[in-house]
């Protein structure tokens, strides 16, 4: 069953926008999930595909989860 469940991954968009909600530079994003600086810089450049359970880790650390919620993982 797990593996019917297909989630997608965050948007460019998404990323970046959250991290603005946030209030936090791309340093601080990365400290919170625990990833290096440029490996968040390739996520929002879109150089990389963020893995949806960081992106869940990130908008839960910055109180954000209800919000993402409701509208979706696009």
């Amino acid at each position: 069953m797990p593996n019917s469940i297909k989630q997608q991954n965050p948007t460019v968009t998404a990323i970046r926008d959250a991290r603005v909600a946030a209030e936090l530079t791309q340093t601080e994003a990365a400290q919170t999930v625990r990833v290096s600086l440029r490996t968040w810089q390739r996520w929002e450049a879109g150089d990389r595909t963020m893995p949806t359970g960081l992106f869940e880790l990130f908008m839960l650390k910055t109180g954000q989860w209800s919000v993402h919620q409701d509208e979706g993982v696009k």
